[in-house]
């Protein structure tokens, strides 16, 4: 096997991993996952999980990040078609209702709360959740210095916002595509109520 051939194998192996983990702590939580669990699901050794992340918490860090860097790539691609902070905030708006696993998000709280706010692994998590809330409100300074939006502080209001849409995502979780799109848009126009200029 050539260097080539085991660098792909391992990346491969990887993504394996990281699949079956988020399905796994999709359903079950964060504390009800164990390695043995992932082995099972990969067919792996604990040994070939190990060679790729340090623990359960350096696993779960990692599909973390993977899944808030796939996201925004999604949104890169798609917010280069709207001129205006508006527009992009519906267009926001309306990822968000496609895109969101609140069962992974679940997993996220009961990481945080199995870990310990102190532990390296959640100061991880935390930077990653940070740097998600930080190009969101990238967005919102936009709207703010094209006078879209009304002068606030943009670190606050991007957080407020992100908050009413995880919000809404915990409570739009039981309909249907359409009527949860809509739901969002109905929340964004209230939103933008309070921040248009």
């Amino acid at each position: 096997m050539t260097a080539k051939q085991r660098a792909y194998d391992s990346v491969q192996t990887k993504e394996t991993i990281l699949l079956h983990a988020k399905a796994l702590f999709s359903q079950k939580g964060y504390k009800g996952v164990s390695i043995s669990d992932i082995c099972t699901a990969t067919g792996l050794s604990k040994g070939s999980i190990y060679h790729h992340f340090k623990n359960k918490e350096d696993l779960f860090v990692h599909l973390a990040e993977a899944a808030f860097m796939d996201s925004w790539k999604d949104w890169d691609t798609r917010s280069v078609r709207f001129s205006s902070a508006v527009e992009k905030l519906y267009a926001y708006s309306e990822l968000f209702a496609d895109n969101v696993d609140l069962s992974l998000t679940k997993a996220g709280e009961d990481f945080i709360a199995t870990t310990g706010a102190d532990s390296e692994a959640v100061q991880k998590f935390g930077a990653i959740i940070a740097g998600y809330v930080q190009r969101f409100e990238e967005m919102i300074r936009e709207g703010i210095e094209r006078g879209e939006f009304k002068q606030q502080e943009s670190g606050e209001m991007a957080f407020a916002l992100l908050s009413c849409y995880s919000g809404l995502a915990n409570n739009s979780r039981f309909m249907d595509k359409e009527n949860a799109k809509r739901m969002y848009r109905k929340m964004t126009d209230i939103l933008l109520d309070g921040i248009r200029k």
